[in-house]
């Protein structure tokens, strides 16, 4: 399951490489979702998209365009993020219908997941949060995107709150991967702005 599926790169990654899967795809923004069918069409069978963003309201809402495709966030972009970012700025905004996952889970074409990836720019408390239950009794592995930069301030750090859910939900921290740092002047590559955080059920475990 792809949660910020944006142009497909990842999910047809997974679909070349592991030629048994099938991928299920929330994007969102409707340009983006567009090019995503289109770069998945040779998977027609093996792909199930939603033109959805996950949440933990069931409502509809809006999520803001920036100058890059990979930047859009339903969340404000961040000072932090302005900052290090100086070629990304918002530039409109989109209406979207946002879900919870626990609440859509029932109109899934599968049950067990044994991949969860979710990249969805500093929102992903919000989605784990509508979907504890199905998170908890279906998912095995979760590879989910930290953006530190993406925070409203240091004193507001979101990768607290996902650790503490994560481990209620039964899943413990096994790795963590592509971490990225700032390179502004001053900060000497201490600072580390983003990484992806890799966690297995613990009932999976030995």
């Amino acid at each position: 399951m792809d949660v910020g599926a944006n142009e497909g790169h990842v999910a047809d990654a997974a679909l070349q490489t592991y030629a048994g899967s099938n991928i299920i795809c929330f994007e969102p923004v409707k340009h983006t979702f567009d090019i995503l069918k289109e770069k998945l069409a040779p998977y027609t069978g093996r792909t199930h998209l939603y033109n959805l963003a996950l949440s933990e309201e069931n409502m509809r809402g809006e999520i803001n365009i920036t100058s890059f495709h990979g930047a859009n966030s339903i969340l404000p972009q961040a000072m932090f993020h302005q900052v290090l970012n100086p070629h990304v700025r918002e530039i409109s905004k989109e209406e979207i219908q946002l879900i919870r996952l626990d609440d859509f889970a029932s109109s899934l074409p599968a049950t067990e997941i044994d991949i969860l990836k979710i990249d969805v720019e500093g929102y992903e408390l919000n989605v784990l949060k509508g979907g504890i239950d199905f998170i908890s009794n279906n998912v095995d592995v979760i590879i989910i995107e930290i953006s530190l930069m993406r925070d409203e301030s240091w004193e507001n750090q979101g990768i607290f709150d996902i650790f503490a859910l994560l481990n209620k939900c039964g899943f413990r921290l096994i790795n963590i991967t592509d971490l990225y740092y700032s390179d502004r002047a001053g900060d000497e590559n201490m600072m580390l702005i983003q990484m992806d955080c890799v966690f297995r059920k613990k009932s999976k475990l030995a």
